[in-house]
């Protein structure tokens, strides 16, 4: 190959440009062969023909161009058994146009496919007609594979190559569109699949054969599904599949059900049998509301309710449990922002003492009166309260406000007795709050009486941490709070925390007292624990009181302290504060 084709191109473009050439010659040709690009310089003959005149080392590789190709020559003889019929339009067109162009196109090269983009600019004369084009060739192979490996990466879990969220979520839309496009006679549905103890796996092997285990499950549920579903890897230990186009729930259910089978299955981990099983949560949009977040969202809280139900099992969706769900969700966030702003009060019921029919003191009990709802039962926002860290702030703010009240009402009644208000505190709270630190406070705040004030916890409370329940027991004690065992008798071992728990007062659950009659079951058991408490000392209420019949059934066990609605309901602090003054007298009418 001779310097003349490139070197005359080389010298004319520059001319044309105006340049000035330098005292020394460039060598364009070796230039042009160093250059990390091929480069191509075409000439056409007719319409049709296109000559090759300058190919350098790289488009030569590229092309696999025959060492016997004599330039000069055909373009068509500078490549084997490769069609690039593409590129040859596209020199024509720059002929034709007298535009630049860029392109991107491919070749095959046996098993390989390599990706190349070109640039091609034409050469004009003085007369204004393109004479040559120059053809730029860059090889994109590997950044293409960089590329797509990247995109891979993105839309697939790393550790089993299954799809991730975002590409399920990308297919499930598609699925979704195709129901909406039948007009709603085909549905899709997606299973949630949690494996169930899987953080024992890791704990017990290790996390590299937990990772082991994960591969292995893939491969086991993609055995359980159809050609046509999709199975992706949603987090950890949770896995999701998309059932496009079923007619019925039944497909469905089918596949769950070869899932739990399957699991019935040992798996082998180094060389360990083990067993464990799934819970499945499934949404479809015969259901759910057609949105794919919404079928997500609608088989990952079925999944939750499968866990619930005692796992390794298979819930659906239902419309009515989620809204009561998300309902329920809603109260909490109302519920915080009602104890930061101090919307709740606390009702205060009269512990009756029967033999004289005395005001004893006062059990406090937290209502909620909500702006939009109205009256929200304890039996709704305890429960969530329990569940988050709400009881932490709302069992403070009780302690507080009962502290409070207790200074209040004992410099109302200045000479008289003094009344005690019992006030409850969560086990939950006793488990994550300092409660002899948060009483302390309380007490030392507005100078009250711990005398005054009694601690009410319920046996549920022991259970969970007896250690530790003892111990805050002990200091509240010998600060002088008394403390009471609310619900009495319901647990496995009442009797036994007597023994081993500093409690002054027993509080005997309602349960004993609803169908009390004289010489039952009921009526000896309680005959037994009055029997019992008085013994060791502790005084006794009686809850749930409703009747006169309770009432003489109580007080002829010797149970002298009760209360119920046939004293009293809870009072707001207006009318507990009426009865305390004596404005009120107290007389059962």
């Amino acid at each position: 190959m001779t310097d003349t084709g490139p070197s005359k191109i080389s010298s004319m473009s520059l001319a044309n440009k105006g340049m000035v050439y330098p005292s020394r010659i460039v060598n364009t040709s070796a230039v042009i062969e160093k250059l990390p690009i091929g480069v191509l310089v075409c000439s056409q003959k007719d319409d049709r023909t296109l000559d090759a005149l300058f190919m350098n080392d790289f488009a030569r590789d590229l092309f696999h161009t025959p060492e016997n190709a004599k330039l000069p020559c055909p373009l068509e003889l500078t490549w084997q058994d490769q069609d690039h019929q593409l590129l040859q339009d596209q020199i024509k067109d720059v002929f034709h146009t007298k535009l630049e162009h860029s392109i991107d196109w491919s070749i095959s090269q046996g098993s390989i496919e390599r990706h190349l983009s070109s640039n091609l600019f034409p050469l004009i004369d003085h007369n204004g007609s393109v004479y040559q084009v120059v053809c730029t060739l860059e090889d994109q192979t590997a950044e293409k594979l960089a590329e797509r490996n990247l995109l891979h990466h993105a839309f697939h879990d790393s550790l089993t190559g299954l799809p991730n969220r975002v590409l399920f979520r990308s297919k499930l839309e598609e699925a979704v569109s195709d129901c909406i496009r039948s007009s709603n006679t085909l549905a899709c549905a997606v299973l949630i699949v949690n494996i169930d103890r899987f953080q024992q796996i890791n704990e017990t092997f290790g996390h590299s054969a937990g990772d082991r285990f994960l591969v292995s499950m893939a491969a086991t549920l993609r055995r359980c599904i159809r050609a046509s579903d999709i199975l992706a890897r949603l987090s950890g230990d949770e896995f999701a599949i998309l059932v496009p186009n079923c007619v019925d729930i039944q497909e469905v259910n089918m596949i769950a059900s070869r899932i739990h089978t399957a699991m019935k299955l040992p798996y082998d981990l180094d060389g360990n049998e083990v067993f464990t099983s799934v819970s499945i949560g499934i949404a479809t949009t015969f259901d759910s509301p057609i949105h794919p977040e919404d079928l997500i969202r609608d088989a990952d809280y079925a999944m939750h309710a499968a866990k619930e139900s005692g796992k390794a099992c298979s819930k659906h969706h239902v419309r009515t449990t989620f809204d009561n769900s998300r309902s329920r969700f809603h109260l909490e966030t109302e519920l915080r922002r009602a104890v930061e702003r101090d919307e709740l009060e606390l009702h205060y019921q009269p512990i009756i003492n029967m033999k004289d029919n005395s005001l004893k003191g006062f059990e406090a009990l937290a209502r909620w009166n909500h702006k939009e709802r109205g009256f929200v039962s304890p039996a709704e926002f305890i429960p969530i309260a329990e569940e988050t860290s709400i009881i932490v702030d709302l069992g403070r703010w009780a302690l507080d406000k009962v502290c409070s009240q207790i200074k209040e009402w004992d410099d109302l009644r200045g000479n008289k007795d003094s009344l005690s208000v019992n006030v409850n505190v969560s086990g939950i709270q006793f488990a994550r709050d300092n409660i002899y630190e948060a009483v302390t406070v309380a007490l030392d705040r507005y100078k009250t009486n711990p005398e005054l004030l009694t601690v009410e916890l319920t046996e549920s409370a022991i259970i969970n941490n007896p250690a530790q329940i003892a111990h805050t027991l002990d200091n509240l004690r010998q600060k002088g709070v008394k403390v009471a065992l609310d619900d009495f008798g319901t647990g496995y071992s009442s009797l036994n925390y007597l023994h081993q728990f500093p409690i002054d007062c027993i509080k005997i659950d309602r349960s004993f007292i609803d169908d009390l009659e004289h010489g039952s079951q009921k009526y000896e058991i309680l005959n037994l624990i009055a029997k019992f408490g008085h013994k060791m000392g502790l005084y006794l209420v009686a809850e749930g009181l409703e009747t006169q019949v309770h009432v003489d059934l109580v007080h002829e066990l010797n149970v002298t302290n009760a209360q119920g609605y046939f004293y009293s309901k809870p009072l707001n602090i207006e009318a507990a504060t009426q009865l305390v003054k004596g404005d009120i007298p107290w007389t059962k009418s």
